[in-house]
């Protein structure tokens, strides 16, 4: 939608009207709510301070929310870098900014209907891949692959993107205690919202350091990694936990194996 404002009405065209749906959100709230409905502050702190206790006793929700600040914190510098490696690397137009923006839109509508057929894959696993795929895919704009390369890529980026908030959002309430799910949604959600922020103040640094390009290969080559040390650590925690399992099996089929023997040698 924004590329088609862009080409009809400019840039600034896509700003008022973004603007404008801010605007008719903040009234809807105001006046289409009721305020009994809102909780206090004190209440809504209290629930992600209970939430953050829960995720700090289960390891799995640990691992999933440092997934997700980390695939999201390492995305957020390209919000800076593609603008100005477009403009400043490629020495192209808005034009062409406006059509990797698109690209990754109906990348992402795509795959939020892909993301309902991928239910009944397993969800930690493809969590995982997703991150590694997405790095991978991100790749490309820092590497300088050819600009119609970059695009595909991108927008088959913007395709795991659904999946990943759907898939991880469905972990955790798998999870989590159904008594404290409120609670720990509320803490994911806190930790979500920050890490894009985060990640997209540090692209002004990682450009002035590295260029454009640097600041994307980074972003690419660090999501990629910490999808990998995440697949490294679930395969060790797996292998830790069929070894026992294994070693129990032995012992106990042994065991069977030597009762007869010691019945015969009982008998007369």
């Amino acid at each position: 939608m924004a590329t088609l404002l862009i080409v009809f009405g400019g840039p600034a065209t896509v700003l008022a009207v973004d603007a404008t749906t801010f605007l008719v959100l903040a009234v809807t709230f105001l006046l289409g709510i009721p305020q009994d409905a809102v909780p206090e502050p004190e209440c809504d702190t209290a629930s992600r301070t209970a939430g953050f206790a829960v995720i700090r006793r289960i390891p799995a929700l640990s691992a999933l929310l440092a997934l997700t600040f980390a695939f999201f914190f390492l995305f957020g510098p390209v919000y800076v870098a593609l603008p100005l490696h477009v403009s400043d690397d490629l020495g192209a137009s808005a034009g062409v900014l406006a059509a990797y923006y698109t690209a990754f839109g109906i990348g992402a509508v795509l795959g939020s209907v892909l993301t309902g057929f991928l239910s009944r894959w397993r969800l930690w696993p493809t969590t995982v891949g997703i991150v590694i795929g997405f790095g991978a895919l991100m790749l490309p704009l820092g590497l300088g692959a050819p600009t119609a390369v970059s695009l595909v890529c991108f927008g088959m980026a913007g395709l795991l993107w659904p999946p990943y908030a759907s898939m991880s959002a469905t972990l955790f309430q798998r999870w989590a205690p159904s008594a404290l799910l409120p609670h720990t949604l509320a803490a994911s959600s806190a930790v979500r919202v920050l890490s894009v922020p985060l990640g997209t103040a540090l692209g002004g640094p990682l450009v002035a350091a590295l260029g454009a390009a640097g600041a994307l290969r980074l972003s690419g080559t660090g999501i990629t990694l910490v999808g990998l040390a995440a697949a490294a650590l679930t395969l060790r925690a797996a292998r830790t936990r069929y070894e026992p399992a294994a070693g129990a099996a032995r012992l106990a089929g042994a065991e069977s194996e030597a009762e007869p023997d010691a019945e015969a040698r009982s008998r007369p």
